[in-house]
């Protein structure tokens, strides 16, 4: 895992400028189709909580959505260029979607200096048709317009995504227990990864009044983007949430790192970009994706001088694993999307990598 700080900017590779007239047009298009056929692969696994699918399914259509919000800035914003991690990730660099987050903010005050949609594409139509040449300065102002409009924080994949609350348990306790299950994603900064995190907690009401429940209350959102805005270790996390609320439990906690994409744009020594340059054509690629899970085994009360202390979730860590053991997890899967060509070679020359995923790996047609 790379250790960069992004206060002191990222390493040339992590923020790859990409040469070439079409080189934009061809990285969008070889994203979009890596995220769809990974879309596709979702169905595959059957032995996943339909919750759990759904959750995943949306994200990822959500940063399907940030990938094409991202073609139209660049169609129009010929001053800059995207800037691409073609180390571990294949994805864009962090700071493309922080400026997304800032460019919804000024979203309203940015259409108000462009004409309509429909006066754009009636002003090209008439250049076209008295000048017999393409309206540039006019096309970029549609593009800059459909991009804009495109921005909506609800169908977004943004540095952090806010999911939604879902009850699924009201428990006769004297404190009226409930058991959620919440969804949300970031994008993180060092490795220029999207992750998905899922959440099962029981939630106490501290008081007799309903509102005082966690779904009514707004602070939990910022909450969770502050202790996830990064890639710590899951048990970290879960304590820290554990420890932020008296009236949080978390009894599972889940997080889905989504890449590397290992392909074309690889630049790094992984030894799956290796192979790929060497026997592969730029029609072959490699996605992976984890899975961490923590779970609590138990419940202890924290030590207080003066008063009885508070519950606090005790979370396992599989000790006989030493994987799970350096992550801080209970377990943890991998996952493999490849071509079929790929996945032979990987049959006769890695077999044991292959024994080590958690599903047979999902096969894409080229």
């Amino acid at each position: 895992m790379k250790t960069i700080d992004i206060n002191n900017h990222f390493t040339e590779l992590d923020r790859s400028i990409l040469a070439g007239e079409n080189a934009y047009s061809d990285y969008f298009n070889y994203v979009k189709n890596c995220l769809e056929i990974l879309l596709n692969s979702f169905d595959s696994l059957t032995s996943e909580d339909s919750k759990e699918i759904k959750a995943l399914k949306s994200f990822s259509q959500k940063y399907l959505n940030s990938i094409e919000a991202l073609r139209l800035k660049y169609a129009y914003d010929e001053t800059n260029s995207m800037l691409v991690d073609v180390t571990e990730s294949g994805f864009p660099n962090f700071m493309e979607f922080k400026k997304l987050d800032a460019d919804i903010d000024k979203k309203d005050a940015e259409l108000a200096k462009l004409p309509s949609k429909d006066s754009l594409k009636q002003s090209i139509l008439d250049h076209m048709v008295r000048k017999k040449s393409d309206p540039i300065s006019l096309l970029n102002k549609l593009s800059k317009s459909s991009y804009y409009i495109r921005l909506q924080w609800s169908n977004l994949f943004t540095e952090f995504t806010p999911g939604s609350i879902e009850l699924l348990n009201q428990h006769t306790d004297e404190h009226k227990t409930r058991t959620f299950f919440y969804s949300w994603a970031s994008y993180d900064s060092v490795t220029n990864k999207p992750y998905i995190y899922i959440m099962i907690f029981d939630n106490p009401l501290v008081s007799k009044d309903p509102l005082s429940g966690v779904d009514n209350d707004p602070a939990f959102v910022e909450t969770l983007k502050k202790i996830t805005h990064n890639s710590a270790p899951l048990k970290v996390m879960a304590s820290d949430i554990d420890n932020a609320y008296e009236n949080i439990m978390p009894k599972v906690l889940k997080r889905i790192e989504i890449g590397p994409i290992y392909g074309k744009y690889s630049r790094d020594k992984h030894k799956y970009s290796l192979l790929l340059r060497k026997h592969f054509t730029d029609d072959d690629f490699i996605i992976t994706y984890k899975t961490e899970v923590v779970f609590s085994k138990g419940e202890k009360r924290s030590k207080s001088f003066l008063s009885k202390g508070e519950l606090r979730q005790i979370f396992h860590v599989d000790e006989s694993n030493k994987e799970c053991m350096d992550r801080m997890v209970s377990d943890m899967h991998s996952y493999m999307i490849t071509s079929h060509d790929v996945l032979q070679y990987l049959n006769d020359t890695e077999p044991e990598t292959l024994k080590g995923l958690a599903a047979p790996v999902y096969v894409y047609n080229k």
